[in-house]
Parts: C-alpha cells; structure tokens; sequence
C-alpha cells in the first residue's frame, strides 16, 4: 500500500524531541527536491551523503537501529517515485543487459521447472546448430532440363516424409508444468507480465525475464506435443 510521505511524515515526528523532528523536515524537503527533480537514486549512501551535504542527518544515522524512521521516509518517497532503496545499475551496466539462457534459468524457484525448461533450451540449441550447418551447406541448383527428363529421373529419387518430432515426448506432468508455467493466472501471480507482440517476459520493474519468443515457442511446443 502507498502511504504519502507528507503524512508518514506527520506519524513519524508524533512523540519526537524537537531535534528528530527537525532532521526528519530537513530529510523530507531532501527527499521532495530529489523526487521533483525525477532523481531514481534512493539509495541509503545517496541520501545520506546528500543530506551530509546539506548539513543534515548521515548515512550511519540513517542506517543505525535507531534511525527506522528516516528510513521509512526514504522508502515513501522512493516507492512515491516508482523506485525503491537500492542503487540503481548504471546506464550502460552489464546487468541491464537481457539474462543470458542459464541465468533465467536460476530465477525459477521449481526445480522441475528449471528441468523441462533447461531441456526445452538445450533442444532449441541443438536445433540452431543443426539449421547453421543446412545453411552452410546450401548449393542451390538450377535446373534448366526439359520437364519430361526431369520427371523420368526424379522417380528413382527416395524422398522423405518430415513428422512432428515432439508426439509422446513429454509426460503429462511435463505438458502441466509448461501449461502452467505460461499460464495467465501463473504470470499474474508473480507480477509478470508478456508482450503480446514479441512473447517476451517483463518482470514486475519492465525488465526482460525471458527473451522474446520465450512464451509462442512454449505454446508452439504445447500445440505439437498434445
């Protein structure tokens, strides 16, 4: 629930000595300036050495056992401003980067979770893999023959007949596990939510869970194995 921080504030000096209640103003009219200014750095070292700046509070008294309501402030603001206390990554950090397959993997809290959708990885590599070779050994032949040569020698040709690979090759605990995984209900619950465009997984702070594809290749996967 979002408490204002104009009113925690009021709570927060009730039965205050005049000193702490002097700090708290000075840290809300901080805390005010930083949200006016669009600032996202809510951190503890941030505001304290802000507020050290401006001959307030300091980081320590802010992080001591005793300092529980400066801390209650910064977090009013900082969820007032669509953030929260922990420093931000940097613009161009790595962990702004989309996860790679192994770290989404870690994020799964299911162990056989992690399993189905380790192999569901590990095919769709081999896969790729497979399709670079095809395509580097493509030769594209044009053939300029009369149709009735062509057609006499094509007959002794053997041709092969491509079958869904993926009938009977799950369990039905496994095809539950993805349904449910790639539920609506499921993604709800955790916060989540999926790009209908792409079929890519945004956690609950809009940063890519699982890439784009991640939820049509799972439904396209489900379609083949029932």
């Amino acid at each position: 629930m979002r408490i204002e921080p104009e009113l925690l504030l009021e709570e927060l000096k009730a039965g205050k000595n005049q000193r702490a209640k002097t700090s708290l103003d000075r840290l809300n009219t901080l805390l005010k300036t930083h949200f006016e200014a669009n600032e996202k750095d809510f951190c503890i070292a941030t505001i304290g050495r802000l507020s050290k700046e401006q001959n307030g509070i300091s980081t320590i008294s802010i992080r001591n056992k005793s300092g529980m309501h400066y801390r209650r402030l910064i977090e009013a603001w900082a969820v007032k401003a669509d953030t929260n206390m922990k420093k931000p990554h940097a613009l161009h950090s790595r962990k702004r980067e989309v996860p790679s397959d192994n770290q989404l993997l870690e994020r799964l809290d299911d162990p056989a979770l992690r399993v189905i959708f380790g192999q569901i990885i590990a095919e769709r590599n081999q896969l790729q893999r497979e399709n670079r070779v095809l395509k580097s050994n493509i030769e594209v032949v044009v053939d300029i023959r009369p149709t009735s040569m062509v057609n006499a020698q094509a007959q002794t040709h053997n041709y092969f007949e491509v079958l869904p690979a993926l009938a009977g090759l799950f369990l039905p605990s496994e095809i539950d596990a993805l349904k449910a995984a790639t539920s609506d209900v499921f993604i709800a619950r955790q916060g989540w939510k999926v790009k209908e465009d792409t079929g890519a997984v945004l956690d609950i702070n809009n940063r890519p869970l699982f890439k784009a594809g991640f939820v049509t290749a799972i439904k396209k996967i489900l379609r083949q194995a029932l």
